[in-house]
């Protein structure tokens, strides 16, 4: 096994050799012992013997208070002695004598000792890390990664923040009509317009029983989507014959793949930048607004990338057509590196995992899924055997069945649920330090604050000291002259807190909603 030394080590080490004399040989005084058996021999003569006397420092008298016997250090009976179970120190010479005296500070021979011991120093620091690399509770960063690799287990990397944002405007696009637009009849319900998206139908006509015709609204066809569909109970076109669509659409309105959109902020670097990943068009909605909802990545990486509800409203270089963006849910999903704590974990699992038909093995499954934010397992719950509740937050629910199913011992039924959210509004006076910008304080205080609530897993409390940390973090804020936390759960009347943690219940996790911060100046 690898020992390292200290840098006092190694100088008195290279000092004993080059000296043949010992500094501060370290010994502890017991009233039971009077004779000391010193280590390097054979010893030529006791120079000092040091301790602690009626709780001073003390230099011992040779001859008076101790003497040597051949290589011992004897103490006198009636002589002064250390304090009880206190240690003593006795520098020494040995062996032959060497010619080299002067080793005190400053000397030629100190100096030249010292800087090659700072050199070993340094190459002891560096075995040292060597040594402790290569064990997963030891070795950290990369030495880590390559311990782990043996088991096949990767770092996760930080995760990107995607969700959906919504674009939109406020009037209709602009109308094209599309006159006697021709159609094959043979025998379907559904024929897609080819312009769209479709507004109204103007006019369908055509010919039943060899009859030119011109079919009525609702009662021979309707418009669905972007189709005519024709009612059953109704005249529809001979069998082979054409029929001619005359209708109103409206322009394209699309949202390409790689659409930049923000969040607003007077400081750059508070700026988050998402990009949307998917195409999308924009239609007329059940609610009678015209939107399309778009999938979006943050282009930077891990949590810094969680942004609130309705914080992205920004379109530096908008789409034809798109007259606003905004984000109607938060986006939360975005995680950092594992760290090495976390990791070193998960490969103590993964070696439980092997063995399968465990819930540590469960659990460590579940966790490389995907998305995956948080785990809890819980064995027997309310005391019933046989029943194991998993509550996975994030990951895809098929993906996490599968992962249970693989993992899970025969004849243990596991029940898999999502956590209940218990939604929490911050409601905070702070007062901020002199000199500082009252917008920036007031923007890092809600960060920190959301970043807190962003950590915290499924069935951890709120705990009001560890926020009041979090939120104090900076120097920009001064003091915090009050804190109320409202709790709001489905089905349950709002709870309101001042200075108590927030007791969140095993199956729950806690999500901040709404931060509103009030700033005040330091007087």
């Amino acid at each position: 096994m690898f020992q390292k030394k200290t840098y006092q080590e190694i100088v008195d080490d290279i000092l004993e050799q080059l000296t043949k004399g010992v500094i501060k040989e370290k010994h502890d005084w017991n009233l039971d012992q009077f004779k000391y058996k010193l280590r390097n021999t054979p010893v030529r003569t006791i120079v000092k013997v040091e301790g602690l006397l009626r709780g001073s420092q003390h230099t011992f008298v040779k001859g008076t208070d101790y003497r040597q016997t051949a290589n011992d250090l004897e103490w006198v009976n009636i002589g002064e002695k250390p304090d009880d179970a206190t240690p003593f120190h006795v520098s020494y010479t040995f062996g032959e004598p060497t010619g080299i005296t002067d080793v005190n500070p400053g000397s030629v021979v100190r100096t030249i000792v010292e800087a090659i011991a700072r050199e070993m120093d340094f190459l002891y620091e560096t075995l040292d890390r060597v040594y402790k690399s290569g064990f997963v509770d030891t070795s950290t960063g990369n030495a880590l990664e390559l311990v782990v690799s043996l088991l096949g287990i990767e770092r996760t990397q930080p995760k990107s923040a995607t969700g959906l944002v919504t674009f939109g405007r406020t009037t209709p696009p602009d109308e094209i009509e599309v006159k006697g637009e021709i159609h094959l009849f043979d025998g379907r319900r559904d024929y897609e317009l080819k312009v769209q998206p479709v507004g109204r139908v103007v006019q369908v006509k055509g010919s039943t029983e060899g009859v030119e015709t011109t079919f009525e609204n609702p009662r021979d066809y309707v418009l669905e989507g972007n189709s005519v569909r024709w009612v059953s109970t109704g005249k529809a076109p001979d069998e082979g014959a054409s029929f001619a669509v005359s209708y109103v659409a409206h322009e394209r309105v699309t949202v390409p793949i790689g659409v930049e959109v923000s969040t607003s902020s007077r400081d750059p670097r508070r700026v988050r930048t998402f990009v949307t990943t998917e195409e999308r068009t924009v239609l007329l909605q059940s609610d009678n607004k015209w939107q399309a909802h778009v999938p979006v990545r943050s282009i930077l990486p891990g949590k810094q990338g969680n942004v609130p509800p309705g914080a992205i409203a920004v379109m530096p270089k908008p789409p034809l057509g798109v007259e606003y963006v905004i984000n109607n849910e938060a986006i939360f999903t975005g995680t950092e590196a594992e760290t090495d704590e976390q990791l070193r974990d998960r490969a103590k699992k993964a070696l439980e995992a092997a063995g399968k038909a465990t819930l540590s093995a469960m659990e460590s499954a579940i966790r490389r899924i995907e998305g995956v934010r948080s785990v809890l397992v819980q064995d027997r719950p309310e005391d019933v055997a046989g029943i194991v509740k998993v509550i996975v937050d994030g990951g895809g629910d098929q993906s996490v069945l599968t992962a249970i199913d693989q993992t899970r011992s025969a004849g243990v039924y596991v029940e898999f649920q999502r956590p209940r959210i218990a939604a929490v509004d911050a409601i905070v006076t702070a007062v901020a330090s002199r000199g500082v910008s009252l917008s920036s304080a007031q923007a890092g205080l809600e960060d920190r604050i959301r970043d807190y609530f962003s950590k915290i897993d499924v069935g951890q409390d709120v705990v009001y000291s560890r926020l009041m940390v979090a939120a104090l973090a900076s120097p920009d804020i001064h003091d915090l002259e009050d804190v109320t936390l409202v709790v709001r759960r489905e089905g349950i009347a709002p709870q309101t807190t001042t200075g108590d943690n927030v007791l969140v219940k095993p199956d729950e996790r806690a999500q901040i909603r709404n931060v509103s911060v009030s700033m005040k100046v330091k007087q």
